[in-house]
């Protein structure tokens, strides 16, 4: 079936970080070397797509042009040329999944004098990242030669286990040199489901190389400058009264909603944001909810009073006095015009009860 550039454009707007527009273009590996790059490092590629999916609409759907063209590039080119974009790519994906198999290795099980043992698949992710984006398109090229470049430089790994960058430079170097071909059949069309199952397990694979990193690697620094496990952090997190308070106010909120319904709980809400200030001003002055404009204005005048910045002489605590005092100032001032305002508010509803009840 042919494919459609409106839907393309259309994945490419919602999930094109992801790679669900190659996805649905029939491009499984660039859909992966998108997933796990995020859009290409970080959207540098996603973005490049935009002006790029006409192209590889036409290139999926076999455009007589398009095919003619490429046709006319084999004949001048026996062998593709070296791309900048596609170079840099293989570079990124095949450090990313090298290091990404380095850092998954539970280092805190394995014997430090083993460790280069430990890193034999690395070469082989690296291998694998070069593979994939050179066999992205209209091009191709065998495992063999990128796996064996990638194992030539195994015995840097007993020298140090981030020999990665040097692993894809070689891997690359034999995949141009020794297997990189046009691709002149035809890619065979897999059934949808296939497909979509081959990208999920790729996908797959990657995240539990990233939860292993998260679980046996990654940690965190802490005030004293100690280094904390992210999964000992997280535990404690769980146990933390912060999450505890956070579990209490969602039981609340359930709670609210259950018996108060969705209009209630977001005027609690409103009122707890405080969005007019109200309530924090209330805690400056020190008076209730419901206290009246000569209690409000008493309470003013003793605070500033009190803490008036003349009445200090040490300069510090003058300092912090005059920010006291101009506290004190704004929350009057806050309170004096919401009292002005639903004082005005409410003669206007006793004029026109009528409005009120339209409202209502």
């Amino acid at each position: 079936m042919a494919k459609s550039l409106f839907v393309t454009y259309l994945l490419w707007l919602i999930g094109g970080w992801f790679g669900l527009h190659h996805l649905y273009l029939g491009r499984e590996r660039h859909a992966f070397a998108w997933f796990m790059t995020l859009g290409g490092y970080c959207g540098l590629g996603w973005f490049r797509d935009m002006w790029r999916i006409p192209y590889y609409v036409k290139y999926a759907n076999s455009d007589p042009e398009v095919m003619r063209h490429l046709k006319e590039t084999i004949r001048l080119h026996s062998k593709p040329p070296t791309g900048i974009v596609r170079s840099i790519g293989q570079v990124i994906v095949a450090d990313a999944l090298g290091y990404m198999v380095v850092y998954a290795l539970p280092l805190e099980y394995i014997p430090e004098h083993i460790l280069p043992v430990a890193a034999f698949p690395v070469p082989l992710a690296v291998a694998i990242g070069v593979h994939l984006v050179g066999n992205i398109g209209e091009h191709q090229g065998a495992f063999k030669w990128p796996l064996i470049g990638a194992y030539l430089t195994y015995p840097l790994y007993f020298w140090s286990t981030h020999s990665v960058f040097w692993t894809s430079l070689l891997s690359i170097f034999f995949f141009r040199r020794k297997s990189h071909t046009w691709r002149l059949q035809p890619r065979v069309h897999r059934h949808p489901c296939r497909r979509l199952s081959i990208f999920a397990t790729g996908c797959l694979l990657y995240a539990l190389l990233w939860t292993s990193w998260l679980y046996f690697n990654c940690s965190i620094t802490v005030n004293d400058d100690t280094q904390v496990k992210c999964r000992d952090s997280l535990q404690h997190f769980f146990s933390s009264p912060l999450w505890q308070d956070f579990k209490k106010v969602l039981k609340e909120l359930y709670n609210q909603v259950k018996h108060r319904g969705w209009t209630e709980v977001w005027r609690l809400f409103m009122e707890a944001l405080d969005p007019q200030g109200e309530a924090n001003a209330l805690k400056v002055l020190n008076v209730p909810t419901s206290a009246s404009e000569e209690t409000i204005r008493a309470a003013y005048r003793k605070l500033s009073l009190q803490w008036h910045p003349d009445r200090v002489k040490d300069p510090v605590k003058k300092q912090e006095a005059q920010e006291k005092f101009i506290e004190i100032q704004k929350a009057y001032e806050t309170l004096s015009s919401l009292k002005v305002r639903r004082a005005k508010q409410n003669i206007k509803e006793r004029a026109n009860p009528d409005d009120r009840r339209d409202e209502l």
